[in-house]
């Protein structure tokens, strides 16, 4: 975050660095727009230099699944070659899993999930 911007997290906790997304070209975006999370980020825009370190996922790149997201809503690709599959399942959520067959695009439809208490 720009000096002097800070977020609480839902801990609490301050912090003056966001998750950004890494599969996408933040060019040209506020780090509301580019933050991986709640809209507490403020929405000003990311001077290009703070990208400067960052390497964007490529869209051919070979499919990537990750976690400790916490994400809500309905399981979908984050992007066409990148999906999450933490969804709180330990925290009233969903376990979620995708089924891959390969595809080098993947798909909403291929998510499965079951809701946790």
């Amino acid at each position: 975050m720009p000096e002097g911007h800070s977020i609480v997290d839902k801990a609490g906790h301050q912090r003056d660095s966001v998750r950004i997304k890494w599969y996408e070209d933040g060019t040209g975006r506020t780090y509301r727009q580019h933050h991986l999370g709640s809209d507490e980020v403020p929405d000003i825009e990311i001077a290009s230099g703070d990208l400067a370190t960052v390497d964007i996922y490529p869209r051919d790149a070979v499919p990537v699944f990750v976690g400790h997201y916490w994400l809500t809503g309905t399981p979908t690709p984050l992007a066409a070659n990148v999906a999450c599959t933490d969804y709180s399942g330990a925290k009233d959520g969903k376990l979620v899993a995708y089924r891959w067959d390969g595809e080098s695009e993947l798909s909403a439809d291929k998510f499965h999930w079951v809701e946790t208490e």
